[in-house]
């Protein structure tokens, strides 16, 4: 799996776990396709950036920049053997 492929997997099971644990209703079907379908990676990060603000996912600056900095870390392998 090339990193691309790994950012984009991060980000729909980060978004659906948040979904799922904030108990929301949301259809994240549109969200999933948009972010598969995109590979340019500043286009994912605003469509992705002001998804999170716009459906109030993450509300605050520092918010987004934590799913982000967990989103390139893990996609990066820069967490194993870390415990994080």
């Amino acid at each position: 799996m090339n990193k691309i492929d790994r950012v984009k997997e991060l980000i729909v099971e980060t978004v659906s776990s948040y979904n799922e644990d904030w108990g929301s209703v949301e259809d994240l079907t549109e969200f999933i396709e948009t972010v598969n379908k995109t590979d340019d990676l500043d286009k994912l990060d605003d469509y992705v950036t002001d998804y999170l603000y716009s459906e109030g996912i993450l509300e605050k600056e520092y918010e987004v920049a934590d799913f982000w900095k967990y989103v390139y870390r893990e996609a990066g392998g820069l967490n194993k053997g870390k415990g994080i």
